[in-house]
């Protein structure tokens, strides 16, 4: 398993999200089907790192309800599987699941995606053996675009005092 990984430079002052938010992902698969499994950490200077929350989305489950859907908060009926399209660039929209975090001054904000979970890490330790997702069950090749044609990026609930 592979995971891409974003960081942002160390926080110079607390900083604050409260709220959901969205991952926009402009993403090329060469299977009619996969997962995308987002996860946001608070890192600490020297490592440590703390789950902040997590996002999921089945790429076959992509299609969105256009009047419940507003920026930062998508939403997928979830009524019907749609197959994508080997080598046609999708966007995907993941729902950034609810959560509070302040971001103290030397931590960073780390987002990691994959199409599948690890067994064991420092999250997924702690969670039921039965709460995973399924992988698709065949090999599938990603490749995520941000560029000006495909400008993937996060909406996150940022908060100001």
């Amino acid at each position: 398993m592979e995971i891409l990984s974003w960081s942002t430079a160390p926080f110079t002052e607390p900083t604050e999200m409260i709220g959901q938010g969205a991952a926009r992902l402009f993403a090329e698969i060469d299977q009619p089907d996969t997962n995308f499994i987002l996860r946001m950490w608070d890192e600490a200077p020297g490592g440590r790192r703390q789950l902040i929350t997590t996002a999921y989305l089945k790429a076959s489950h992509r299609e969105l309800d256009a009047e419940r859907t507003i920026e930062g908060d998508p939403y997928h009926p979830h009524t019907r599987a749609v197959p994508v399209e080997p080598g046609r660039i999708e966007e995907d929209l993941l729902r950034v699941y609810p959560f509070a975090a302040t971001f103290l001054p030397g931590h960073r904000l780390v987002v990691e995606l994959s199409n599948d979970e690890p067994l064991a890490d420092e999250h997924n330790a702690l969670l039921p053996p039965d709460a995973f997702h399924l992988p698709v069950g065949r090999p599938v090749t990603h490749e995520t675009y941000r560029d000006a044609a495909h400008p993937s990026r996060l909406v996150l609930p940022f908060t100001t005092s």
